[in-house]
């Protein structure tokens, strides 16, 4: 893939969309760019599989759970941390 892109008076360039797409850059994602025989090699770092997740506009908690997890006392920590505001 290949894609002409501008560079402004601040030395800042976009990446177009399907060059993101390509590979996997999203949202303020760190780049790794790098000189290579004099081109610019630019590298996303590996996809980190987050343990927060967005279902029916809500964040969850969609990692593993500790062995020794009491929903019970979560609830009700939160519940307290709710009232002390």
């Amino acid at each position: 893939m290949k894609a002409n892109v501008t560079v402004d008076e601040f030395g800042r360039l976009v990446l177009p969309k399907p060059v993101r797409e390509a590979i996997g850059v999203v949202g303020r994602t760190s780049v790794v760019v790098e000189v290579v025989d004099n081109a610019a090699r630019i590298t996303a770092p590996e996809p980190v599989r987050r343990a927060v997740a967005r279902k029916r506009g809500r964040l969850v908690f969609a990692g593993p759970l500790p062995a020794d997890w009491d929903s019970g006392e979560a609830v009700l920590r939160m519940r307290e941390r709710r009232l002390r505001r």
